[in-house]
């Protein structure tokens, strides 16, 4: 084939496959997106709708429609939008979202034309699931993904169940029944490690500080940059904080804990350990400041006689 020819070729696949991308494109982009949020006691509806797709309607208008039809059917708190740069998003706390709730088993009945029978039935829509990630899925005896979800990789607490499709489609499975249950053994796991942090944290403030007061003891005259040296010795002890932190959002444990257990106590769970690996760091090392004071004035007292 010439260059001509091939650059004709071209041409045309790149005709051809334009308007194929632009469909594809707009129904993306007019695709109104419901998010269910599980978790714990903080469970909520956010729909997030195009601003193309709302018309003349105001959004105060349409937040009240949408509030209506969820309210005939569950407790509804807390009702408001927040305008983003394409879409408007109407978030929708559900105090009842979970019906059912007995160790580490949770039940979720959903009349999907509660939830979207305000919408057209041929409108697109994606409905994304987001629950903590140690948390093991069906809806209606089945597996979600034999209904059309996927599961998008997250590194989070949240994992995500996405389908995508139409209205009716949803409408013609009338309820959707979602059992989760807490996988107990992986939950006890991460929970070990989250609190095996502490042991490690304890143990890197004992050695450096210990380190610290030896370096200032063999030689007096870095006191006069205790500060500096207090610091450098802590970044360690700062490191394993963040990397509690960090476990506890990415592992999954932050949303578990609010499903497993009751409110209050899912926050000492999230709260105590941090805050003991806090706390420790002043124990070690201003207790540890003032031995070095000590024992440098007891050195320096002794010399002196």
């Amino acid at each position: 084939m010439t260059k001509k020819g091939l650059l004709i070729v071209l041409f045309l696949v790149v005709i051809m496959s334009y308007p194929m991308t632009t469909i594809a494109k707009n129904v993306e982009n007019d695709a109104v997106k419901v998010d269910i949020c599980i978790i714990g006691s903080d469970n909520r509806f956010v729909y997030k709708i195009p601003k193309s797709l709302h018309n003349d309607t105001p959004y105060v208008e349409m937040k009240n429609n949408i509030e209506s039809s969820l309210a005939s059917h569950w407790k509804v708190e807390d009702p408001r939008y927040e305008i983003l740069q394409t879409d408007v998003a109407y978030t929708f706390s559900i105090k009842d979202l979970i019906h059912e709730k007995q160790d580490g088993k949770i039940k979720i009945a959903i009349p999907y034309s509660y939830l979207i029978g305000m919408l057209g039935e041929n409108d697109p829509i994606q409905l994304k699931i987001l629950a903590s990630k140690l948390i093991d899925w069906q809806t209606n005896s089945n597996d979600l993904a034999t209904l059309g979800f996927v599961e998008p990789l997250t590194y989070f607490s949240e994992q995500e169940y996405v389908f995508e499709g139409e209205v009716n489609e949803l409408l013609h499975q009338r309820v959707g029944h979602f059992n989760g249950s807490v996988m107990k053994g992986q939950m006890l796991l991460h929970i070990v490690i989250y609190f095996s942090f502490i042991l490690a944290q304890l143990i890197a403030c004992f050695i450096l500080s210990r380190r610290l007061k030896k370096r200032i003891i063999k030689d007096p005259e870095n006191m006069h940059q205790f500060r500096k040296l207090n610091y450098l010795y802590q970044i360690i002890p700062i490191i394993i904080i963040g990397m509690q932190i960090v476990f506890l959002i990415s592992s999954g444990l932050l949303t578990a804990f609010g499903i497993y257990f009751d409110p209050g106590v899912d926050l000492l769970f999230v709260i105590v350990p941090v805050l003991f690996n806090i706390i420790l760091m002043p124990m070690f090392f201003v207790t540890m400041e003032s031995e070095i004071a000590r024992e440098l004035e007891y050195d320096s007292f002794g010399s002196d006689r």
